[in-house]
């Protein structure tokens, strides 16, 4: 580094050159050659140039046309919409034409999010109060193509705004998170493989929250995972068992040990949700549930309540339906029905102790975490 600033100082004192920054990013082109899009608002006139609508005159209105589809005369669809694309010149008032190209999608879609809370504000794009309230975004989740592409443009247009005081933030979203791609039987879907996966069918004949849990189960959110028809038989037995336990459930106080896996998956799936863990706290559920209904033992209701109000956000339907059976009077979604943990009851009341031998592994052996030292080593 000290060697170029030393040649770069040497270059400039002898009028040899100068430092430069290149930039990757150049100049973006915004326009495209379609109907579908927000017309660019700038009016083309021969005596004038290129002059901008007025202000009074905006937004530009797409004219409503029978043949919209691109063809090979090289004439963009607007043009072909006469009464629209001629028009006085604004400043002169000769005959000019529209412009007939429309904005990029990825502009378009580039400031979105500031006009949801404030759908029904007509006086600007945007409710300032409302925005300041909502937003920024909390989370954004897109595929790899939002990470390169639409996040820049969103930046970019965010931090314009604020440097214009339309804006009290510069950054439009907190947490960027990009989902991994699903595949089928080892290949990216596509029509020419003809192994693209059609829902309908597979919702039809196990229902939505066993295709719902199985996409989430398939491997972690950020890698995907590879979709098998058959994989959506263990996601719905699991569901099926769920719901025999929880029909023939008994009232009572819960079993010590179950008790302590049903505080610790709890605390787990509590944990894991907002960090997009969706395939571990279901693989946590679905252990759970094993430990309740090992041995063939009947469970109780203290027991499955929680397991119910966990695994809502991943099968909405049956939690739904076995929170009615519970006799719960209002939607599973409504009030503060999200279970707490206790860590007093997480804490297991035995360990495993490693015996070694002369430095090496002999076995481990299970004891109570209150036993004294010199039991344990007699126990070994």
């Amino acid at each position: 580094a000290e060697s170029v600033s030393a040649v770069t100082q040497w270059a400039r004192e002898n009028g040899w050159g100068d430092a430069r920054v290149n930039y990757r990013l150049h100049d973006w082109c915004i326009s495209r050659q379609r109907y579908w899009g927000p017309p660019i608002p700038i009016i083309h006139c021969d005596a004038c140039g290129s002059v901008p609508v007025p202000e009074e005159h905006l937004p530009v209105i797409l004219p409503r046309v029978e043949d919209f589809k691109p063809d090979d005369s090289g004439v963009a669809p607007l043009a072909r919409a006469e009464e629209w694309y001629r028009t006085p010149c604004p400043e002169c008032g000769a005959e000019a034409q529209r412009e007939t190209d429309v904005s990029d999608t990825f502009l378009d879609s580039g400031w979105y999010f500031l006009r949801y809370p404030s759908t029904d504000f007509e006086d600007s794009p945007f409710d300032p109060e409302i925005t300041r309230r909502w937003l920024p975004v909390d989370t954004y989740i897109g595929g790899n193509e939002h990470a390169v592409l639409h996040l820049m443009y969103s930046r970019f247009l965010t931090m314009v705004l604020k440097d214009l005081g339309h804006l009290d933030f510069e950054e439009p979203y907190r947490v960027f998170r990009a989902h991994g791609l699903i595949i089928a039987d080892g290949a990216k879907m596509s029509k020419s493989r003809g192994n693209v996966i059609i829902p309908d069918p597979i919702i039809e004949e196990f229902g939505a929250d066993a295709f719902r849990i199985y996409l989430m189960f398939l491997g972690p959110f950020e890698e995907g995972g590879d979709y098998r028809t058959e994989g959506i038989q263990g996601p719905f037995g699991f569901l099926h068992r769920l719901w025999d336990t929880v029909l023939n459930a008994s009232e009572g106080p819960p079993d010590p040990s179950v008790e302590r896996k049903v505080h610790q998956t709890v605390k787990q799936v509590t944990k894991q949700i907002p960090q997009l863990g969706y395939n571990t706290s279901i693989a946590a559920m679905m252990e759970c549930l094993n430990t309740i209904r090992s041995g063939g033992r009947r469970a109780t209701r203290t027991e499955v309540e929680p397991i119910i109000a966990i695994i809502a956000p991943f099968a909405p339907h049956i939690a739904e339906e076995l929170w009615d059976h519970l006799g719960h009077e209002e939607s599973i979604f409504e009030g503060s029905n999200w279970p707490s943990y206790d860590e007093s009851k997480i804490v297991e009341d035995t360990v495993n102790v490693a015996v070694q031998v002369n430095g090496k592994l002999r076995g481990t052996i299970t004891v109570s975490r209150s036993t004294a030292e010199e039991d344990v080593i007699i126990a070994a």
